[in-house]
């Protein structure tokens, strides 16, 4: 079972994750496994972000703490690579847009 990490945020922190994530997922070789999901509470206002295990350099610096894995509802990508979506959540039916 992969360890994931949470971290709730302000919409600072989700355009800083946003800029880190590129410079470390090129170096990494683009590894399809590396992404940070997202969700957002209406009732709290918060939005928090979810690392993948290939995502923990850029989840430490956040200081993001381990968690269960997310469920797929009520989530979007972040930032990575658009196949992490089957690799992590093969039983989500996709959406239209």
């Amino acid at each position: 079972m992969e360890t994931w990490r949470s971290k709730a945020l302000g919409e600072p922190a989700s355009a800083r994750i946003q800029q880190m994530f590129r410079p470390m997922y090129m170096a990494a070789g683009r590894p399809a496994r590396m992404a940070v999901f997202s969700r957002y509470d209406r009732q709290t206002n918060r939005v928090t972000a979810y690392f993948s295990l290939a995502a923990a350099k850029l989840a430490n610096f956040f200081d993001a703490k381990p968690c269960a894995k997310p469920p797929s509802q009520g989530i979007g990508l972040l930032v990575g690579d658009a196949r992490s979506w089957e690799i992590y959540f093969p039983d989500r039916k996709r959406q239209a847009a």
